[in-house]
This record gives structure tokens, C-alpha cells and sequence, in this order.
């Protein structure tokens, strides 16, 4: 797992995150983890986010099965 520093953190933002984690039963740090995984879920400027973000809501969608990018099919130039 990687690791994040964030310097220059605004406190208004520090309180908010430790008020949240203790909202939610959560540590500020793993309140952030939270955070930030969830924004990356639904980042609309990202081809997996926009995918989720169109199925947000609806019941009874299955999830969405994303191909690896690594895997095509070989060109027959014969």
C-alpha cells in the first residue's frame, strides 16, 4: 500500500475529517481513505468512474465487468 502526505492541510479540513471519522465510527485517516476511494469511484473524468456513476441508484444492476486492458484480440493481416 502506498502512502500520502498532505502538507499545508487547511484545519478547517483536518476538524472536518475528524469529526466525519468519529461520525463514522473511523479514524481521520481512515475517514481520508474513505474519502478519496469514494471520489475515486465516481470520477466522471475517469472511464471507470463515469461507468459507475451511470449506475449509481439503479436496482437490480449487475456490476459491471470492466476487460483488461491488456487483452485483445491478435490482427489476422492474411
Amino acid at each position: 500500500m502506498a502512502q500520502l502526505l498532505v502538507r499545508d492541510l487547511d484545519e478547517s479540513v483536518r476538524q472536518w475529517l475528524r469529526e466525519r471519522g468519529a461520525r463514522h465510527g473511523r479514524s481521520m485517516e481512515a475517514e481520508a481513505r474513505a474519502v478519496l476511494t469514494r471520489a475515486r469511484a465516481t470520477d466522471v473524468e475517469d472511464p471507470i468512474g463515469r461507468i459507475l456513476d451511470g449506475r449509481r441508484g439503479r436496482p437490480g444492476v449487475e456490476p459491471v465487468e470492466v476487460p483488461d486492458q491488456n487483452e485483445h484480440e491478435r490482427a489476422d493481416f492474411q
